[in-house]
């Protein structure tokens, strides 16, 4: 119970400095109360997780039974929540601070710390109404963050079309919420011990998997995402990539683990749709030279690797096979945090150059490693984890993950494995590309712009919290084998009866991964010193400021450089969605040529969008029954209750005649 208080005092703290920031002055209180609200909720989910137990609390309100609980899976995703927003908090002090010039800050302040509070709720209820109204403030409370810059028509388009999308997965979730309450006899949740019903457990499952498949961003339902990251600041996509989408991972494993039995089947089709989502999301990362929507379609990439990683718990839960869950279940999770520290890391990172140029276009920067040196020490060790490189918390996450591949096609099920396993080493090898494209690009080589040029590192403010996730992004990867327990703990809560199986078999491994990543900085560390120590060089033919070897260019430029497109020019022919615009040479002194390359999302832009306004104009002939006279909204009200009257009367022998029990 004491962390069930703990957490719900963060939550308390959090809401109360939203309300501080409107007021005057606010700096001084809203940003400790922030603070110590995320503290608080850090406190109250490692306690969760290190003792295990869990605490609820049950009350009622508005006349309805409620209860609030947590557990070792609330945990699991309270702990980056609060973390990620703390830092956040700090970070967005001086990124966009409350007497922005734009006259935004304040309100900023608050829907970000609504945002968290509404997340907190999200994790803690266990009632299917106040989980619906907890889900609706903190998807409205990140419309108004996507749309802090609304005077972009961009962005206003971004945050209309997040909206939308979010209300398609709400409605979905409302259907699966009621048929939920049927099974479990009442709005309040609980594992189910009724009478088996496969049919109405299937339709639970797939309605839980297309709502919340919305939030996490699995394709199809991944078209608002790119815009939406791209246009909001900086640090609120970090909260959004790094936690807000996890809540759509978090309740497709809440609802999965009230089912008594999962269907066979649903693990593999879950192990396919992100095997797909995670290659999707990295071609077109891949592709991109706006270095955020980079960044958006890698969270897409990643959140279909956690989806690879459910899909195989839940073939372990249909199968009983403990060891499949555990493994599936475990390298989900162990993702969940890696994915919340290094992508916070480098949306912040992104932030910071944003904010020294002015500009998201990765064309016009490069040469920013000398102009932000800290920047660049603080944001590298990120740009190696969402690689996957050793010794990193991301490689560990994936090693789980290729463990239980590599044990479902030992199995031989589900066949789907077959298709996942080359598609995650694929994933790993494209994800290094598109990164080494990121940070090639815009940090180093010589500056292409004159804003490149004047780029400059940020304040502390905005520096600490990027340390921090640093430290934590290695962290993760060395002491990987001391949080199995925990990890245990929450598989158990997906899985009752898997208890203590990471800890026992992967100890070991994870143990010689960090020793072996430890004894590899170490070298490296000391390598570094000896061969940057004074009076090392000796040679003046070694000198380090003696130009390169310009290949016989006697005047080289900036623009002889690789830029973002050519380096992903051949990955991006493979896309549908291309638009390339090419000058040909066709004389012996021929004139300037240019290069251009355009992508749009195929799914989204291509495939989705056209239908939707189609749908949309062909929904305006509803607008005719609305024509503003009260008299014909009367009459509306009397055709429903003649409706209704006449259901009574009918219901009695049409079901018997449907089928259907009364």
């Amino acid at each position: 119970m004491l962390a069930l208080y703990f957490v719900l005092l963060g939550a308390a703290l959090w809401l109360g400095s939203g309300f501080a920031a409107l007021g005057r002055p606010s700096e001084r209180t809203a940003l400790p109360l922030s603070l110590l609200g995320s503290l608080l909720g850090v406190v109250g989910a490692v306690l969760c997780l290190v003792q295990g137990g869990a605490g609820s609390l049950d009350f009622h309100f508005a006349g309805f039974p409620a209860r609030l609980a947590i557990d070792a899976l609330s945990a699991a995703f309270l702990l980056p929540l609060h973390l990620v927003a703390g830092l956040g908090a700090l970070y967005g002090s001086s990124y966009w601070p409350l007497d922005s010039p734009k006259g935004t800050g304040r309100s900023l302040r608050f829907f970000f710390a609504l945002l968290v509070a509404a997340m907190s709720l999200v994790f803690l209820t266990r009632q299917g109404i106040f989980f619906l109204l907890a889900w609706e403030v903190m998807a409205v409370s990140a419309f108004f963050l996507i749309s802090t810059n609304h005077e972009d028509a961009s962005v206003r388009r971004a945050a209309w079309v997040y909206l939308v999308a979010t209300h398609m997965g709400t409605l979905i979730l409302t259907a699966m919420l009621i048929l939920l309450a049927r099974r479990c006899g009442g709005w309040l949740w609980g594992p189910i011990l009724g009478a088996a019903a496969p049919k109405l457990d299937v339709a639970i499952l797939v309605l839980a998997i297309l709502g919340f498949g919305f939030k996490a961003g699995w394709i199809p339902f991944h078209f608002w995402l790119p815009a939406a990251h791209a246009g909001a600041p900086s640090h609120v996509s970090a909260i959004l990539s790094a936690v807000m989408l996890k809540t759509g991972i978090y309740g497709v494993l809440r609802i999965s683990g009230f089912l008594p039995r999962i269907p066979i089947g649903v693990g593999g089709v879950l192990l396919l749709l992100g095997a797909a989502t995670a290659l999707y999301g990295v071609f077109y990362a891949l592709a991109e030279r706006d270095f955020k929507r980079l960044l958006a379609y890698s969270s897409i990439e990643n959140l279909g690797v956690i989806g690879m990683g459910i899909g195989l718990g839940l073939t372990g839960r249909a199968t009983h096979d403990s060891w499949l869950a555990a493994l599936g279940f475990g390298a989900a999770l162990l993702h969940v945090w890696n994915h919340a520290a290094f992508k916070s890391l480098l949306f912040f990172g992104a932030g910071s150059v944003l904010h020294a140029t002015g500009t998201r276009d990765m064309e016009v920067l490069g040469g920013l490693a000398s102009r932000m040196p800290r920047t660049v020490r603080m944001l590298f060790p990120g740009v190696l984890a969402v690689a996957a490189l050793p010794p990193f918390g991301a490689f560990v996450s994936e090693w789980v993950l290729y463990r239980g591949l590599f044990a479902a096609l030992m199995r031989g099920y589900p066949w789907t494995a077959g298709l996942a396993l080359p598609a995650l080493a694929l994933v790993g090898g494209l994800a290094a590309v598109a990164f080494a494209k990121f940070f090639g690009i815009i940090f180093l080589g010589s500056p292409r712009s004159a804003a490149a040029e004047k780029a400059h590192d940020p304040h502390l403010p905005m520096l600490i919290p990027m340390g921090i996730l640093a430290v934590l992004c290695l962290a993760l990867g060395l002491g990987s084998a001391w949080l199995l327990p925990g990890l245990d703990r929450v598989v158990v809560v997906l899985a009752p009866g898997v208890s203590g199986q990471l800890a026992a078999s992967l100890g070991f491994e994870l143990r010689m991964i960090g020793g072996f990543g430890g004894a590899l900085i170490l070298v490296g560390g000391l390598a570094w010193l000896w061969v940057g120590r004074p009076g090392k060089r000796k040679n003046p033919q070694l000198a380090p400021n003696q130009p390169t070897w310009g290949c016989g260019y006697s005047a080289p430029s900036v623009r002889m450089q690789y830029s973002a497109e050519s380096f992903s020019e051949g990955w991006a022919n493979l896309l549908p969605g291309r638009r390339i615009r090419m000058r040909r040479l066709k004389a012996i002194f021929p004139t300037p040529s240019t290069f251009h390359l355009e992508l749009s999302d195929s799914v989204g832009l291509g495939f989705l969008e056209p239908r939707v306004e189609r749908l949309a104009n062909r929904a305006l002939w509803f607008r005719r029954l609305q024509p503003g006279f009260l008299t014909i909204y009367l009459l509306y009200v009397l055709l429903a209750l003649l409706g209704v009257f006449l259901w009574m009367l009918a219901r009695p022998w049409l079901l018997p005649l449907l089928g259907w029990s009364a």
